[in-house]
């Protein structure tokens, strides 16, 4: 489910949208990467964009700069109450740059006097799109939320609460899993010269807090960013860590790959099964001397 504007310019003389007004200041621009997980910038088409005090579910906006024609914004559902000031913030904005009252929404013509309307009805239907979702993701077991910045494997505790739909505890959820500066390891994978054999491999950087699954996993999410990805748990025959360090040397950061070690390894090396919990099938690791994994 997603909320789908459309904004329009009309007339003869037709004003470009600049790079400052696709990013307005105060809220964060990026693009999701194979893994869900925000990136820095935008991407050829469009870009992410959310509060990143409360990052939410963020919204995509899909128009570039120059644009003139048309710029089309899409709120995935459910989605916070800051999602939805964002979100509708974003369409007044473009409006009043082209000079229009109107806009289109999931195929219906509306005047910017009708958000505050539109945002307290889509409000109230988050909240029991939040309900449906939640009680789906009892009785699977659990399930994998896409946020703005991270994508988030859902505890069963949260998902009890969430089902009463309350938005302000999934706003304060969202923004707790979202917000402060950690990496999340995403695996990449390499086919072995015998045309069978996958390796799986993260990338772990000395020093740096880092998000990392409790047991290594094909993310299903890379299937929905990816084209042609059909590599699942069973085919991938080997999971191992890079293990990196990075310096400033001269003013500038530079870095080296120490080694590589197979996941278990590193696991018992640092104790994984005692690292804080970050959500359903991560925890927070920091290590700050990688030589002692090596050792």
């Amino acid at each position: 489910m997603a909320i789908d504007v459309t904004i329009k310019q009309r007339g003869l003389f037709k004003k470009p949208l600049t790079e400052t007004e696709l990013s307005p200041a105060g809220l964060r621009v990026g693009h999701w990467n194979q893994a869900g997980v925000l990136d820095e910038g935008p991407e050829q088409n469009g870009r992410v964009l959310c509060d990143p005090d409360q990052p939410g579910r963020g919204c995509f906006l899909q128009a570039v700069p120059g644009e003139k024609g048309k710029a089309a914004l899409r709120q995935t559902l459910p989605c916070t109450p800051r999602d939805l000031e964002v979100f509708y913030g974003l369409a007044k904005r473009i409006c009043q740059v082209w000079e229009t009252v109107r806009f289109t929404q999931d195929g219906e013509e509306f005047r910017l006097s009708d958000i505050p309307r539109l945002k307290e009805d889509q409000r109230k239907g988050c909240e029991g799109f939040l309900k449906a979702m939640a009680e789906r993701w009892q009785a699977d077991g659990g399930g994998v939320l896409t946020g703005a910045v991270y994508p988030i494997y859902m505890e069963p505790e949260a998902v009890e609460r969430l089902k009463s739909g309350d938005l302000d505890f999934f706003q304060a959820y969202l923004t707790e899993k979202q917000t402060g500066d950690r990496y999340y390891a995403k695996p990449n994978f390499y086919r072995n010269n015998n045309g069978v054999d996958i390796l799986g491999m993260y990338a772990i950087t000395e020093g740096v807090p880092s998000i990392l699954p409790a047991a290594p996993f094909v993310p299903p999410l890379y299937a929905v960013f990816l084209q042609d990805f059909h590599v699942t748990d069973g085919e991938v025959t080997d999971w191992r860590i890079s293990l990196n360090r990075v310096w400033e040397e001269n003013g500038q950061l530079t870095g080296k790959t120490l080694g590589y070690v197979p996941f278990e390894q590193f696991a018992q090396k640092i104790r994984l099964d005692q690292c804080p919990r970050f959500d359903a099938k991560h925890v927070v690791v920091q290590v700050d001397d990688l030589s002692e994994v090596l050792s």
